[in-house]
């Protein structure tokens, strides 16, 4: 201990201990430093946490603009086709060409792409999604294009040809289906996609090319109808009257039904439903449900009635949707009508109502996969000038841009 203190100091007469002028200025000046080399450390820590922060608003950004809840919702996409029309009045002809497919689903999981083939069916339908021709009415048949090999992106250039009239055009809606051609057994489907051709205008626009989004298949089988009456009293009472639906048709033709059907407004956490009637294709209900809306709310909602087979044994099979925009209720007037069902299952609204919350979620941790692994490395990077960071996904259907000033994300 004595030596110790002999290298700082030295003893007084009275036993004090006599101060070392150069060390007490040495020590001055490491602590000097240390405190110097502690602020630093905190100040990089903290410009590195609020670099970090300001990479992940940049991310939340660019998720929010892709998030499907935020944003119009595509759905379970299969890939996209490319398809040229136009027709010719004065020989009654309408032509399509099948340019390409791009990022197309394989079916076969044994297989890294798929073997792709289109079919072609042009038939006239009475109502949508509802009743088929057979034969239709220029006996067009069934149209294939080529098989194209070992390929998510085949190109065809194929070029077919219907003998269909003007008026007929207005009724009429052209199938278009993708398989995965199969030599060893059936054919696996890959998508499809329903074209209204009265949507053309071919008159003002002889030649339409555009890309479709294929998706899963639609039932055309599904036929028969739902009773349905609506009256709104105030301040905010909606009351949905399930009478009847007549002429369903089930998954297996000669057999009856147990049909149900489920009322929801999307937007709205309630969901009713009606009781099971046994054994028919012709149910009587007379049930009223209520749901909380107010007046100036019916503009911006609509009504999904789902008419369902319930089976206990296994899954339930879909007998059709109704879809009824609640934009054209006129409380005062009331609503009673007989509505055909469809299979709806690919139109815009029912695929958000059935897959956004699923959707929502994935966008929701990828997000915070991004930000701990701080990847794209390129966010999680010191920022100068001006920058534009573009994402698209297909999956949302949208495309999220962030502008970047100095490092400072612009919205």
């Amino acid at each position: 201990m004595g030596a110790r203190i002999s290298q700082n100091a030295s003893l007084e007469g009275d036993g004090r201990v006599r101060q070392d002028p150069e060390r007490i200025t040495d020590l001055t000046k490491y602590l000097a430093i240390k405190s110097e080399k502690s602020k630093s450390l905190v100040l990089k820590q903290d410009e590195k946490q609020e670099k970090e922060a300001q990479n992940v608003q940049m991310l939340r950004g660019m998720f929010k603009k892709l998030d499907p809840s935020v944003m119009k919702f595509v759905g379970d996409q299969r890939g996209d086709t490319q398809l040229s029309f136009k027709y010719d009045a004065e020989r009654e002809l309408l032509f399509l060409k099948v340019i390409k497919c791009r990022d197309l689903m394989v079916a076969d999981l044994r297989s890294r792409s798929a073997d792709p083939y289109m079919a072609y069916i042009l038939k006239l339908l009475q109502y949508i999604f509802q009743i088929q021709m057979y034969p239709d009415p220029s006996g067009n048949g069934q149209k294939r294009t080529k098989v194209i090999h070992d390929t998510s992106n085949p190109r065809f250039d194929d070029i077919f040809y219907f003998g269909i009239t003007e008026v007929e055009m207005a009724e009429t809606m052209l199938l278009v289906q993708v398989w995965d051609s199969d030599t060893l057994g059936n054919d696996d489907f890959l998508g499809e996609v329903i074209i209204k051709m009265n949507t053309f205008n071919f008159r003002d626009c002889p030649i339409h090319t555009a890309w479709y989004t294929l998706n899963s298949e639609t039932d055309l089988s599904i036929s028969g109808g739902v009773e349905v009456s609506l009256d709104h009293q105030l301040p905010q009472r909606l009351f949905v009257t399930i009478h009847s639906a007549t002429d369903l048709v089930t998954r297996d033709p000669g057999r009856q039904a147990d049909p149900f059907v489920k009322i929801t407004i999307p937007g709205l956490a309630v969901v009713h439903q009606t009781k099971v009637k046994k054994n028919t294709l012709n149910p009587v209900w007379e049930e009223t449900f209520e749901f909380p809306i107010a007046l100036d709310e019916l503009a911006e909602r609509y009504l999904v009635l789902h008419v369902v087979d319930h089976d206990r044994l296994t899954s339930n099979d879909s007998m059709g949707q109704i879809v009824i925009d609640l934009k054209d209720f006129d409380p005062d007037e009331g609503f009673h009508d007989h509505i055909q069902l469809s299979d709806l299952k690919n139109t815009d609204r029912l695929r958000n109502k059935w897959s956004r919350r699923a959707v929502s979620q994935e966008f929701h941790e990828a997000l915070i996969a991004h930000s701990v692994s701080k990847q794209p490395s390129m966010l999680f990077q010191q920022h100068t000038g001006r920058k534009v960071v573009s994402v698209y996904c297909r999956k949302a259907g949208a495309e999220g841009k962030i502008r970047i000033v100095d490092g400072i994300p612009v919205f």
